[in-house]
This record gives C-alpha cells, structure tokens and sequence, in this order.
C-alpha cells in the first residue's frame, strides 16, 4: 500500500523576465507570467514543507511589515453573502465570486490583512475543471433534465482561500448504543 504524497506549500516567485509575480499553472506544471508568458519551474524553499507556527506568538509577531498585498487592491463586500473580494482596481467586479449576487459595496478594511506565507498550488486546471463537472452532470440519476445546460460551468474558476489549522488536545467522555434488528420467519 503506496502512501499519499506529502502536501507541499510553494512560496511567491517573482517572474526572472519582468519581475511580475509569477503564478502557478496546473496544466503545465510550471510557474508562468500572466504579464510576459515567461515560464520558469517552480523552485522550493525549506523543501516546500509547510512551516507551523504557535497560533497567539504568531498573532503577536506579525508586524506591519507582513500585512497588505504591496499592490494597488480594490476591495468590495456583497451584501447578500457578506463575502470580501478583492480585486485588481482595473477589473469592475459585477457579481459576488462566491454567491452571484450583483449587490457590492466598497469595503475599507480596519487592518490590513496578513501576507500569504505559502501558497498550495492547484493540482488541475481551470478547464479541466470544469470537464469534470460537466462529466458529473451528466452522472446524476434525479437532477433537472435543465440542470447542464443551465449551470454556469464557463464562470467556474479557481479562487485561493487563506486557512489557518488549530490543534487542540480535548479529553471528552461519550457513550454509545447499538441497535441490531433481525427478523426470523417460523413455519
């Protein structure tokens, strides 16, 4: 039995042609410049292990300095899902990223956000994605006969999300019962 291969996070590069920032891309395995087409393979620091860090000295050390996206950003709330997204200031956003709703507002924030430390990059492309979802339609015995050709398959795209992950040490106390019914026929 092969183990499942270690999760490994890739950090920010910036493009060896332009300088711009570098993204990955699925299909090809590679980082490339969404601003010059540069490709260049990713390079791993600290062998690509994602670093845990101590959850309240991480809150506390993180300064200024690591907070912001060093880019111009344009941030806007939907009112329907309360959902933040931020985007380019060139792009105009005209529905909500997560729920579809046309209701955004400018958004300030109070502080600014923390940076990425790492990012995981996407294991499939955007189209393959979405060939994969079709493909799924196409196996649900009970939805709408309506539903593929209704479905907004072409809007799918890939979004990064922040997480953090918590460990906890919990001592809990349960109880359980299991029921077995069987029936027997006599003659």
């Amino acid at each position: 039995m092969s183990e499942a291969p270690e999760t490994v996070a890739l950090s920010k590069f910036a493009c060896p042609a332009c300088g711009g920032e570098a993204t990955w891309n699925p299909a090809r395995q590679k980082l490339v410049c969404p601003f010059c087409g540069t490709e260049s393979p990713a390079k791993q620091d600290a062998g690509g292990a994602i670093v845990e860090h101590d959850l309240v000295a991480a809150l506390r050390g993180i300064g200024d300095d690591a907070r912001g996206w060093q880019a111009d950003r344009r941030q806007v709330k939907c009112r329907s899902c309360n959902a933040i997204s931020v985007l380019d200031p060139s792009r105009q956003a005209q529905n909500c990223e997560f729920c579809g709703s046309a209701q955004l507002v400018p958004y300030e924030e109070t502080k600014a956000a923390f940076r990425p430390e790492s990012v995981l990059p996407f294991k499939i492309s955007e189209p393959a994605a979405r060939d994969r979802i079709r493909a799924w339609y196409g196996k649900l015995w009970l939805a709408p006969s309506a539903l593929a050709k209704k479905a907004l398959t072409d809007t799918v795209r890939g979004i990064y999300l922040p997480y953090w992950t918590f460990d906890a040490r919990v001592d809990a106390e349960w109880t359980a019962e299991a029921g077995y019914y069987y029936y027997t026929t006599e003659i």
